[in-house]
């Protein structure tokens, strides 16, 4: 009798036990619901779904069977997929998601500069190389005074973007247009050439603008003849930023053997030194550096510079309506 009544109560026991696998199964296999808007979840959603459907695991009956336990492992498979859908469905919304076109922070952008090259010519054919469709504003000289007090620094280039907020300084704003259309290296230690020469290029800016500063024109004319002559202090920042494109440079580019915003400023930085924008530098300073000029004709022959300034060209009637200086960078292509 004793060993009967053992028998049905191990029975009633083993019958308890499945009937409460199951149903945790079942509750665990509930269909989700679905909920509209992307597939993706943040990082965060996706791991505490994780954890989620891993805590419901650990807590089911240890004498599961081996289906169940299959179909459990499933399960905290389905939670870590990126929606509250079918394996299939939720495979097709991925491939969906990730084929759909993001949409820029430059997209409606304005960039507001005065009517010269300038500061503000290399985010102008940043943006260009970069495919970015902006409004080029031209500031006149005399409405300055007025422009002035509306920008971030009293300063020009200025880049607004389509929210109204505006970002200033130009090798800050040409860093960003450059990460923004893949113009600017992911590489940390190309991305660390590339602002060393930028930084170079504003040292050759500073150095010939303050030679001969305060001195009448004649004599600051003579001062910076000088300077650009073999020996002076310009002609050996100008040696250093030719050994240093041989160096890092490749291919006609100033860092690196594609394009990217070292070479833009190279471009436009070079284009001012020998375009009259400094009295008493000749045009033909840069001639005895062959690859400095090879960065010239590279970045004057890309099919986006060629385009961008012919339409100024046509926009302005004709090639001497543009200023001296966008005179020589059109002939860059031909150097």
């Amino acid at each position: 009798f004793r060993s009967m009544a053992s028998r049905t109560v191990a029975l009633v026991l083993v019958v308890l036990v499945t009937i409460s696998a199951s149903k945790g199964c079942q509750a665990l296999l509930l269909p989700r619901p679905t909920i509209a808007g992307h597939s993706f979840r943040p990082a965060a959603a996706t791991a505490r779904a994780t954890a989620k459907a891993a805590a419901k695991v650990g807590a089911m009956p240890h004498h599961s069977s081996r289906r169940t336990t299959s179909q459990s492992v499933s399960l905290l498979a389905d939670s870590a997929m990126p929606c509250h859908l079918s394996r299939r469905s939720t495979c097709a919304s991925m491939l969906a998601d990730a084929t759909t076109e993001p949409v820029s922070v430059l997209a409606g952008c304005k960039l507001i500069y005065f009517g010269i090259p300038g500061r503000g010519e290399a985010v102008r054919l940043a943006l260009t190389i970069g495919g970015v469709k902006f409004e080029d504003k031209r500031v006149p000289f005399p409405a300055w005074g007025k422009v002035k007090p509306t920008t971030p620094w009293g300063t020009l280039p200025v880049l607004e973007l389509a929210d109204g907020s505006q970002l200033a300084q130009a090798r800050s704003i040409l860093r960003f247009v450059g990460k923004s259309t893949g113009l600017y290296p992911s590489d940390p230690l190309i991305a660390q050439r590339v602002d060393e020469l930028m930084d170079a290029l504003e040292d050759l800016d500073a150095t010939i603008t303050n030679t001969g500063r305060g001195l009448p024109k004649d004599e600051q004319e003579a001062a910076r003849l000088a300077a650009v002559s073999e020996g002076g202090a310009v002609y050996c920042l100008l040696e250093k930023i030719d050994a240093f494109i041989q160096a890092h440079g490749s291919g006609g580019y100033a860092v690196d053997a594609v394009m990217n915003i070292a070479s833009i400023l190279t471009f436009t930085t070079l284009g001012r030194v020998v375009g009259g924008v400094f009295y008493g530098v000749p045009p033909t300073v840069c001639d005895a550096f062959p690859n400095i000029q090879a960065v010239r004709k590279t970045v004057g022959n890309d099919p986006a510079i060629i385009a961008w300034y012919d339409a100024r060209v046509v926009q302005q009637k004709s090639l001497k309506s543009i200023s001296p200086a966008e005179q020589v960078l059109v002939g860059c292509r031909d150097l």
